[in-house]
């Protein structure tokens, strides 16, 4: 069986009656790189039902890597690639079931930082090849997009897993680029994967 890079995105929320992290996703449902196919799957802006199908994504087809995906303040800013997560639920708006969190965390006990595992120099070094202006982050923020990226992270998927968070600006003039990056954050990470392969094989 094919193994799914998984890919994902959120729905509408708030303001925000269109989500572009859902376009991006979805224009890559389907597509394949180095033998591994790309699954798009759109998340509800809230926690619970969020990381319940993820679950299920989780449970059926093999997934050999994770990118999620969503949006940022900055309608004009770069491509965010995140770096960590951290242990904390702060809404500055409610999720699509009118919950608001204050100064929650998301796992009583967790660890407050977790790192992702994407192959961000070479998704970073091939972004600025294309054009695209985007950078490293040290903060997810406290919303939808950290708490699924923290979710991950902390799930313990099977080692080697690679998986992280990408936050794309939400403006109109930003959809060209959102699409290139994350065909280029699926595109290194399915290269990186099939070059760990040939390299425990050698």
């Amino acid at each position: 069986m094919q193994e799914t890079i998984l890919l994902t995105g959120f729905g509408p929320f708030g303001e925000h009656t269109h989500n572009p992290s859902q376009d991006a996703v979805q224009a890559m449902d389907g597509r394949s790189c180095e033998g591994f196919r790309f699954k798009a799957l759109t998340l509800p802006v809230q926690l619970e039902r969020a990381t319940e199908a993820l679950e299920e994504a989780l449970a059926g087809a093999p997934v050999a890597a994770v990118i999620a995906c969503g949006i940022y303040g900055d309608a004009s800013g770069p491509v965010r690639l995140e770096l960590a997560a951290r242990n904390r639920l702060h809404y500055s708006v409610p999720d699509v079931d009118g919950k608001l969190c204050r100064d929650e965390v998301i796992e009583a006990g967790a660890p407050e930082l977790l790192y992702g595992t994407l192959p961000l120099a070479g998704i970073k070094q091939r972004l600025e090849r294309e054009g695209v202006a985007c950078t490293l982050s040290e903060d997810a923020g406290s919303y939808l997009c950290n708490a699924v990226f923290y979710w991950l992270a902390r799930r313990g998927l099977p080692e080697g897993t690679p998986v992280g968070f990408v936050h794309l600006p939400h403006g109109a003039e930003a959809q060209p680029d959102n699409l290139k990056a994350l065909h280029a954050a699926a595109e290194e990470t399915a290269r990186r994967l099939a070059a760990q392969r040939v390299e425990a094989t050698a």
